[in-house]
């Protein structure tokens, strides 16, 4: 659980660094990386098993928003496609492994 609350956080602080370096037409789908942190945040606590892969999901989104970042320029329409890509896989996870969890024990 701690893993995945501290790959929120730093996801979180590589947004920060990496919003204004998205173009203003761009920054709609920027949304898209908050809502995957939330969900985490309320899976987070509902969910015991695959906390390991779900945190792994978003340290997989974190390297590519800190890589945005990193290059210090505007992020053009394909990087973000594809960091766009990552958040859907683990947003597709988290909300399996919420209904999972609110289904209970069969």
């Amino acid at each position: 659980m701690l893993s995945l609350m501290l790959q929120v956080q730093m996801l979180l602080t590589a947004l920060s660094a990496v919003l204004p370096l998205i173009p203003a037409e761009q920054r709609a789908r920027a949304a898209e990386f908050l809502n995957v942190a939330a969900r985490a945040l309320a899976v987070g606590g509902t969910i015991a098993g695959n906390l390991d892969d779900l945190a792994s999901k978003l340290a997989a989104i974190r390297g590519d928003v800190e890589a945005m970042a990193a290059a210090g320029r505007a992020v053009t329409p394909g990087e973000l496609d594809a960091a766009i890509l990552h958040v859907r896989t683990a947003s597709a996870a988290f909300r399996a492994a919420l209904e999972t969890a609110e289904a209970g024990p069969a």
